[in-house]
């Protein structure tokens, strides 16, 4: 499974300041550009046209048949600890957050859970990794614990971010659009069948973490310049 902190290949943070963490973002940035070469998806072949008359279940009927738990976030327990919150899993970064104490029960995240956003209209699903695992679920954040036997946890966060089983599975209100995971759909395939598209989720979410971090490297490095040339440090030429 895969982790919600940055992507285990992209290299580490600089240490340096000044035009010295300038040269070590562009550094950081063409290395995890090159990465995401190396991860860019290759030419896709169609299905065939029975693939897309797969018989299908819904995720409140794999709950109702004991193939996976479902839990809500929002409590803090009794015990301080990370909070993995909305933001975080929609950014793909590490638990973020922090909840007050209650007597409700937290929900600790366990490596190979699946958490999915409820607020947004985003088609958005994490699987969580031993290094995330055991931060608390924040508000607005569903967790699906698939059991191993039934399904493979990459199979199931890569059918929920399918764009239009989300806008089945979603109420709009004049404010917000909410998500109802229940009704989220899944194919019923074999478990084999399974981890053959996990495999193909799991390179493209690696693929999506390396864009976003060049992204956000990139926006380091442009900021970084406009300020250096403003400021008068680094010289126009």
């Amino acid at each position: 499974v895969v982790d919600l902190a940055p992507a285990r290949h992209l290299p580490p943070p600089p240490a340096t300041d000044g035009t010295g963490r300038l040269t070590d973002v562009r550094e950081r940035l063409g290395e995890t550009l090159r990465l995401a070469t190396g991860l860019t998806p290759p030419p896709v072949d169609p299905a065939p046209p029975a693939a897309g008359r797969l018989p299908l279940t819904t995720v409140g009927e794999l709950a109702r048949a004991g193939a996976l738990t479902l839990r809500t976030g929002g409590h803090g327990g009794h015990t301080r600890g990370p909070v993995l919150t909305d933001h975080d899993v929609l950014s793909g970064t590490g638990p973020s957050g922090t909840l007050p104490e209650s007597d409700g029960e937290a929900v600790l995240t366990a490596p190979g859970d699946v958490v999915v956003p409820v607020l947004g209209g985003g088609a958005v699903a994490r699987v969580v990794d031993e290094r995330t695992a055991g931060a608390a679920l924040g508000r607005n954040l569903v967790l699906l614990r698939p059991d191993p036997a039934a399904l493979d946890p990459w199979f199931v966060a890569g059918f929920l971010r399918g764009t239009a089983n989300n806008r089945r599975a979603s109420s709009y209100a004049s404010t917000a659009t909410r998500l109802d995971v229940r009704r989220l759909r899944l194919p019923r395939l074999a478990l084999p069948e399974q981890r053959r598209y996990g495999a193909r989720f799991r390179s493209l979410d690696e693929f999506e973490r390396a864009l976003g971090q060049a992204a956000r490297l990139g926006e380091r490095l442009v900021r970084g310049m406009y300020d250096g040339l403003t400021d008068g440090t680094i010289a126009p030429d």
